[in-house]
């Protein structure tokens, strides 16, 4: 079998959870022995090679812009598959969908991954809004099969849609790597610092959380590591804080990004909307503890584990942070019991096998018709 996969910014992943996504899964379809190409963006990759861990990667442009790059990347991906054949393709973000009708056309079966709420987000106008949500119907649609990556947005197709989806939810990698010297980098020490990861984006509550903890009288730092490459002025703003124990970072990835995480004394976010969070993610299974907003996705990936807040409640975040950082024993007495729960339900090679399930029953299904 040869499948395509397109719409994220390509693979080794260095941004969101849709390349990640596409890294573990394409290189574990590889091994499988299904020959997989990914698209990629050529402008956000300055070393290009024809070939990760069995992956073939192709490079092509986009117009540079908030609103337009993924979808002008994707239009091109798209004509380059028609003109290359694959069996199947998988076809991430559900903005991507109103390509569906034309890989269709040409008799190529897909399957869409759909994200959550992403017209909900406050980077996006009126028209991208309702562009977006109009999208929905034609993964729902024209998909051979659409899939989405928690029970929550699953229930809400089911609700919209006549034809459900399929949930297979986001996986973790349990094998990671602990360097103790990352932390010299930024004068930190084992359990000294608490660590939010994510974009730099209004809705993952970064002032939120700084002004806030600019409140708390603890000696605990607080790390904060991304960023964002559009919207500068908003990043420039977060880092105006006069409070030396917090500490940016900026992007991190690899054994650095890993290391920072497991030594951490803990996880924390205050974002006001999520789907599926792949740093919450990472954090259960590489630190074991984390203090998130009570959001109904967050707490459908916790299964249970770990300690929320009241979303937005300033009070209530500011009483659990206190309590957490001078109660260390009851967050190690829950770390295993974490990493349990991540291992029994995010594993990439069932998620992988899940994949590979519905593209054999798309390209059946579309060998009969």
């Amino acid at each position: 079998m040869k499948i395509a996969i397109l719409g994220t910014r390509g693979i080794p992943a260095s941004y969101s959870g849709f390349e990640t996504s596409v890294q573990e899964t394409a290189t574990r379809f590889v091994r499988m022995g299904i020959e997989t190409t990914v698209y990629c963006r050529a402008g956000h990759y300055r070393e290009k090679t024809d070939d990760f861990h069995g992956v073939k990667l192709i490079y092509l442009p986009a117009w540079k812009s908030k609103h337009l790059e993924t979808i002008t990347n994707t239009f091109i991906s798209v004509i380059h598959v028609l003109m290359n054949p694959q069996n199947a393709v998988i076809l991430y973000g559900v903005g991507n969908s109103v390509f569906i009708p034309l890989l269709r056309l040409f008799s190529i079966p897909v399957v869409s991954v759909v994200d959550g709420a992403d017209w909900e987000r406050k980077k996006w106008g009126k028209l991208a809004k309702s562009f977006l949500k109009a999208s929905r119907y034609l993964a729902a649609s024209f998909s051979n099969f659409y899939v989405v990556d928690n029970e929550l947005l699953a229930t809400d197709y089911k609700k919209k849609f006549k034809r459900p989806p399929f949930y297979i939810p986001y996986g973790c990698s349990t094998v990671h790597t602990n360097k103790p010297e990352a932390l010299r980098t930024y004068g930190l020490e084992e359990r000294g610092y608490i660590i939010f990861v994510g974009r730099f984006v209004k809705e993952k509550g970064i002032d939120f959380l700084i002004r806030n903890y600019e409140e708390i009288n603890t000696e605990v730092k607080l790390v904060i590591v991304g960023g964002n490459t559009t919207e500068r002025d908003y990043v420039e703003r977060l880092k105006m804080t006069a409070d030396k124990r917090i500490i940016f970072t900026g992007f991190v990835y690899g054994e650095e990004y890993e290391s920072l995480l497991h030594q951490a004394l803990f996880y924390v976010s205050a974002s006001f909307l999520e789907g599926t969070s792949p740093s919450l993610l990472a954090a259960m299974a590489i630190n074991g503890f984390a203090l998130v907003s009570n959001l109904p996705e967050n707490m459908e990936v916790l299964k249970g584990t770990c300690a929320t807040f009241r979303s937005g409640d300033p009070e209530d975040f500011k009483a659990k942070l206190s309590y957490y950082l001078s109660h260390r024993d009851g967050i190690e007495a829950q770390r295993e019991t974490t990493r349990k729960v991540v291992s029994s339900t995010y594993d990439w090679d069932a998620i992988s096998k899940g994949y590979v399930d519905l593209l054999v029953m798309a390209t059946s299904q579309s060998s009969v018709q």
